[in-house]
C-alpha cells in the first residue's frame, strides 16, 4: 500500500495544533495567582463548582478570619459579602454603620454577630479593598 500523501494529514496535524494550542492557553489561565478549586474545602467545591477567583479568596479570607464557611453557607455568605461591597461603594455608609444591629449597636463580639463581622472584614479585604481602612471600625477580637 502506497503511503498517503502528505495533505491527507495536514487536517490531523491542524486539528492536533489548535488542540494542543487550547490544552496550552487553558493551562495558562489555570496558572492564574488566584486560589483554584482545589483550594477551597471539599464541601464549598461541591456547592459552588464554578467559583470565581475572587469568589474564592473571599471564603479563603473569611476563614481566616474565623469565620467557617461551608457548602451549605458559601452562597449565602457571597451574597452577605457582596452586599456589603456594594453598599460601601453605592450607599453612602460606612463599615461601622452596616455592622450594627435593627436598633443601631454595635454588632457583638460572639456567635452570629462576631460570625457577621468577620464576613464582612473578608468582604472587604477581598471584594472591596479599597475599604480595608475601614475594617477596624468593626472593633473585631
Amino acid at each position: 500500500m502506497p503511503p498517503r500523501p502528505l495533505r491527507a494529514n495536514r487536517p490531523r496535524r491542524v486539528i492536533g495544533l489548535l488542540v494542543a494550542g487550547l490544552l496550552g492557553a487553558a493551562g495558562l489561565v489555570g496558572c492564574s495567582s488566584g486560589p483554584k478549586l482545589a483550594d477551597l474545602p471539599p464541601d464549598i467545591a461541591a456547592a459552588m463548582p464554578t467559583i470565581s477567583a475572587e469568589q474564592a479568596e473571599f471564603v479563603l479570607a473569611a476563614r481566616e478570619r474565623g469565620a467557617m464557611v461551608t457548602g451549605a453557607t458559601v452562597a449565602d455568605d457571597l451574597e452577605a459579602g457582596t452586599t456589603v461591597c456594594w453598599a460601601l461603594k453605592n450607599g453612602g455608609v460606612t463599615l461601622g454603620q452596616i455592622a450594627a444591629d435593627e436598633n443601631g449597636q454595635p454588632l457583638g463580639n460572639e456567635g452570629d454577630q462576631l460570625r457577621t463581622k468577620r464576613l464582612m472584614a473578608a468582604a472587604v479585604d477581598s471584594l472591596c479593598p479599597d475599604y480595608k481602612d475601614q475594617v477596624a471600625q468593626l472593633n473585631l477580637p
